[in-house]
């Protein structure tokens, strides 16, 4: 990571130099990393994804049971909602990136639709919330009361389109810093929704108002 530009050092915000990009597929060691809290430590052994909530028949996985799924690859474009916020003027809270908190990457994984089907979801749910396993505290007002994760979450029909839960980036396994073992890709929306280290798969039949959903980013 010797050529991102450093914009925070904890929690972890490595910019991409944008001069550097010279293809349509962003190379993985130049591809930007955005980070709310520290990097959760997770072992592949141990890791297990939860689908639960408004389903009729909850279930886990483990990585090595997800990666004997059919899978599915697509090229995807991540962009942060903050990216060129160094040019604000006046200028605005947040990190500070310029032009490169942005790439495209080929993405393997298995479509969440799957494992909504598997589940088989209950009439009535209007949402999936995606919950990280990166959590801390939030020093922004209003301040919620001690540690929180990174969730955010996205209409039913939105989960069911074309949302992939990547454990591959350009071919190799997922490193730490973009969310071994699991992530969320959102084709289409700020990757803010491309929720890292996922842990659950919560649907919900009533809307979420999570701090990162109804606070910070809106």
């Amino acid at each position: 990571m010797s050529d991102l530009i450093v914009r925070e050092q904890e929690p972890l915000n490595l910019e991409m130099p944008f001069s550097k990009l010279d293809g349509f597929i962003t190379p993985n060691e130049l591809f930007y990393v955005r980070g709310h809290f520290p990097i959760p430590q997770i072992s592949a052994n141990d890791w297990r994804l939860k689908i639960e909530g408004e389903v009729e028949a909850p279930f886990e996985l483990s990585l090595d049971e997800l990666r004997k799924m059919q899978a599915r690859t697509i090229a995807a474009t991540l962009e942060c909602a903050g990216n060129n916020r160094i040019y604000l003027e006046p200028k605005a809270k947040g990190v500070q990136w310029g032009l490169g908190a942005v790439g495209n990457a080929n993405w393997t994984g298995v479509p969440l639709s799957v494992l909504l089907e598997r589940a088989r979801v209950k009439p009535g749910a209007i949402e999936v919330i995606l919950d990280g396993s990166d959590e801390g505290e939030v020093d922004k007002t209003p301040t919620p009361s001690g540690k929180i994760s990174f969730c955010r979450s996205l209409p039913l029909d939105k989960a069911r389109a074309d949302v992939l839960l990547a454990y591959e980036m350009n071919g190799e396994k997922l490193s730490e810093t973009h969310g071994f073992p699991l992530r969320a890709i959102v084709p289409g929306w700020y990757a803010m929704a491309s929720v890292k280290w996922l842990r659950r798969i919560i649907v919900t039949n009533k809307p979420f108002n999570g701090f990162y959903q109804s606070l910070d980013y809106t």
